[in-house]
């Protein structure tokens, strides 16, 4: 009895399931899949460029940190010069946490601009089935237009559809022409 109710409901199941096929619009389903690519490419874009951003402003902070690590390694020469070991080991507490610091937003940047290498490639990627999809559904879209157009064409009354004309329909055409013209000229 089970058996029997489980197929019931798998046989209503898959009826409903092709009622649904049947009620889905393809070209709104294609022009949606479109629209949600192009909004996933912008998400990916937005995400870029604030990837680039924070490199950018490591690279400034690493750049800023140069220049005071140069700094301070000229003051800590001068001290040692002057035989000043009380500033020399204050200037050395501050150079050398500033190495390690220097080395790691070193790393952080490089991190970071191997990350944007790769996310490039895949934005590249995708813009490309992007296009390449927008080709084939316009294709689609065209090809639809032509069967909508087919379709009506082959349902709609003959005189609607037929452009063949008979050779005395073309000579009854050709008088009524001449005439009309001859008949301008004389007026």
């Amino acid at each position: 009895m089970m058996a029997l109710v489980a197929r019931m409901i798998r046989l209503f199941k898959a009826d409903l399931h092709g009622v649904m096929d049947q009620i889905e619009d393809q070209e709104l389903l294609l022009k949606q899949h479109l629209r949600d690519m192009q909004a996933a490419l912008m998400q990916k874009e937005a995400k870029l460029k604030h990837i680039c951003r924070a490199r950018d402003q490591a690279r400034r902070e690493y750049e800023n940190a140069d220049k005071e690590r140069d700094r301070l390694e000229k003051d800590l020469v001068i001290a040692i010069k002057n035989d000043k070991d009380d500033i020399s080991r204050m200037l050395i507490k501050k150079l050398k946490p500033l190495t390690g610091i220097q080395t790691d937003r070193r790393e952080h940047i490089d991190r970071l601009s191997e990350e944007i290498k790769q996310f490039r490639t895949i934005i590249e990627q995708q813009r490309l089935q992007y296009g390449q999809l927008q080709q084939k559904a316009r294709e689609y879209f065209h090809r639809s237009e032509q069967q909508r157009w087919e379709d009506f064409a082959s349902g709609a009354p003959a005189e609607f559809t037929s452009y063949d004309l008979s050779d005395e329909e073309i000579e009854m055409e050709l008088m009524q022409r001449k005439e009309a013209i001859k008949g301008g000229l004389t007026s």
